[in-house]
């Protein structure tokens, strides 16, 4: 981080400008931190399947295959339209009862399948 020059606000209308910029920056900061967080299902899905398979698989189909099921898990987990209080029900659901419970009950019905 940059070290800010304090010495250039004298005024009120300064210190509430300063303020204004430092909002704009923070709200920024915000978004940014959400784009990311909205992508960590994906990411977590992908680097688990990724350790699963073999290094003679891995190649453009494989890689391709990853990236769309990356895709989809993070459609699932998005919000439908644009307001930013309501989430997707798989977040609420994982909320409700736990990320760890609902995790367990998916390995336990995978499991169950084979």
């Amino acid at each position: 981080m940059k070290k800010n020059d304090w010495s250039a606000i004298d005024t009120l209308e300064d210190l509430q400008r300063e303020q204004r910029r430092l909002k704009a920056r923070i709200r920024v900061q915000e978004k940014e931190l959400r784009a990311r967080v909205k992508e960590l299902p994906g990411e977590l899905v992908y680097a688990g399947i990724n350790a699963v398979v073999p290094t003679m698989l891995s190649g453009k189909i494989t890689t391709s295959i990853l990236g769309f099921i990356k895709n989809l898990v993070n459609k699932a987990f998005t919000k439908k339209g644009d307001k930013e209080d309501e989430g997707s029900p798989l977040l609420g659901a994982a909320g409700k009862i736990g990320l760890f419970a609902l995790l367990k009950v998916a390995f336990n019905a995978f499991m169950k399948k084979k």
